[in-house]
């Protein structure tokens, strides 16, 4: 039986603390679409968005992997519902909040209906890509509506909260120049992977054969492939240095700025690893995390140039002074 304090728990959660939540399983989601991909286990369930009939194929990790995948799907779904019921029951009066959990929604919405379109007219591989940018557009806005809801939390709570400063504001173009910058990385690395080319260059190809394609790409192109990726990654530094610099000169989100660098540097020690590993599965799922997280924290980073940031400090009256 359930904890009837786990239960009253989870009904009392706060707004924000749900959307925070809800970020957090699309991530997971998104790591779990990355071992699919290892697996090529897309295919693996013979219908959508059932997996067909009980006895009709055979039961193995990577159907387990795409059962559980789907079970988290459903399971992120009932979440954004949930999320837009309260939005729209306590919170329609602010817009920013509506409109990005609508915008969140459609992009739930689409995410859904193109993978169920992809399993069942088994599109070739490179449309998957799609799919990826979608997903990094999902998590970013759900990471701005969890921002948006903690500030107006921290407003009902009392606390200090001014609009984004002139300094925050400078950081914006900066900001969004380094989110396009990572999207286009993220866009690079995708195609150089679905379309089979990170498995050409080691002359494998189960990838798109589990998309019912036949003919790999070449070894040029598939090194073309690698070196636009490579160079797009080469970007996303030269954009994450200029982002920190301007950050530390502003004095604002300055830890934000260290953890942007600090990812990067890490994803670019995974992307060597999982060439020289051969896309070894654990090292290439990494990899994709990490990618999602440096997104997510990009996001959070944009959002917070138009949510601004709360001061802790409270209102008290102290002597019939505010303290």
């Amino acid at each position: 039986m359930l904890d009837g304090s786990l239960i009253k728990g989870w009904l009392l959660m706060k707004f924000h603390r749900l959307a925070w939540f809800t970020t957090i399983i699309i991530g997971v989601q998104m790591v779990l679409a990355g071992i699919i991909v290892g697996e090529d286990a897309g295919f693996v369930c013979p219908s959508w968005p059932y997996c067909g009939k009980s006895g009709a194929f055979q039961i193995t990790g990577s159907l387990i992997f795409e059962l559980v995948h789907r079970f988290v799907a459903l399971f992120l779904g009932a979440l954004v519902i949930w999320l837009l019921i309260w939005l729209f029951t306590s919170y329609r009066h602010n817009r920013a909040m509506v409109w990005t959990g609508c915008l969140g929604l459609l992009s739930l919405l689409i995410q859904i209906v193109y993978a169920g379109m992809i399993v069942l007219f088994v599109f070739p591989g490179v449309a998957t890509t799609v799919d990826v940018l979608n997903s990094m557009v999902m998590l970013s806005l759900f990471v701005h509506l969890a921002n948006l809801a903690q500030r107006e939390y921290q407003i009902k709570q009392g606390d200090v909260t001014a609009e984004p400063n002139v300094e925050s504001r400078a950081l914006r173009p900066r900001a969004w120049t380094l989110y396009a910058v990572g999207m286009l990385t993220v866009a690079a690395g995708a195609v150089f992977r679905h379309t089979g080319a990170s498995q050409a260059l080691f002359g494998e190809d189960s990838y798109i054969l589990s998309h019912g394609q036949t003919v790999p790409p070449s070894q040029v192109i598939s090194q073309a492939l690698l070196n636009i990726h490579m160079a797009t990654a080469l970007l996303l530094i030269i954009a994450g240095v200029w982002f920190a610099r301007v950050a530390f000169q502003k004095k604002r989100l300055t830890k934000t700025a260290i953890l942007v660098i600090a990812l990067i540097v890490v994803q670019a020690i995974l992307g060597v690893a999982s060439l020289a590993t051969k896309l070894e599965l654990v090292v290439v799922t990494f990899h994709w995390g990490v990618a999602g997280l440096i997104q997510g924290v990009i996001a959070f980073a944009v959002s917070k140039t138009y949510v601004g940031t709360a001061n802790r400090t409270r209102f008290r009256k102290v002597s019939g002074h505010v303290a």
